[in-house]
């Protein structure tokens, strides 16, 4: 039986709970309470939101089965980030209280643990002392990643930058050259400049 599966009951559920590693410090009657609390397993189709950015909210998820991805508003096609079962994602305004700061979409249907703020605080402490270990671990695992990127953006703009400046020296020697194309160089080179000191 699937998550999926129509008629799927809270019953049914605790039959066929996953072994994810997120719920490898839980005990078995843990998880069981966890999968236990009314409406929190919850099916969403393909393309559809299960989270959207600027809105208000203080649930959080745990993805059970199918993919989601992770968008930005400002550019809705690029894809930040794919999410699979196992993912703990949307945990930041339950500590935070603030806004939601990417879209979640389904990219093919999809089951989560939902809990709200209601929910997880009536949870017992074990267990949400547990949760709270393992956002601290997912915080560490997830600023490491970004540092590792910007590691690898800055050296991109870095060798972009010197590939720029030695095309840059040989264009100059040409006559043929316009003085506007020289301006937008220097302009360029400006922008390239002060993206290297951020």
């Amino acid at each position: 039986m699937h998550f999926l599966d129509m008629g799927t009951t809270a019953m049914d559920a605790k039959k066929t709970i996953p072994k994810f590693p997120v719920f490898d410090d839980f005990l078995e009657e843990e998880i069981q309470e966890l999968f236990g609390i009314d409406g929190a397993l919850q099916n969403y189709k393909d393309g559809e939101f299960i989270i959207r950015q600027g809105e208000t909210g203080s649930a959080l998820f745990v993805l059970i089965e199918g993919e989601v991805k992770i968008t930005k508003n400002q550019a809705p096609k690029i894809e930040l980030n794919k999410l699979k079962p196992g993912t703990i994602f949307g945990e930041s305004p339950l500590i935070t209280n603030s806004t939601r700061l990417t879209n979640v979409i389904a990219k093919e249907d999809v089951a989560v643990l939902k809990l709200d703020a209601s929910s997880f605080q009536a949870l017992n402490p074990a267990i949400v002392n547990k949760f709270h270990a393992r956002f601290n671990k997912l915080l560490i695992f997830r600023l490491n990643t970004m540092n590792d990127h910007l590691v690898e953006v800055q050296l991109g703009i870095d060798n972009f930058i010197k590939i720029y400046e030695s095309h840059g020296k040989k264009m100059q020697e040409e006559p043929l050259i316009s003085d506007e194309f020289k301006l937008v160089q220097k302009l360029w080179s400006a922008y390239f400049a002060n993206l290297r000191t951020k």
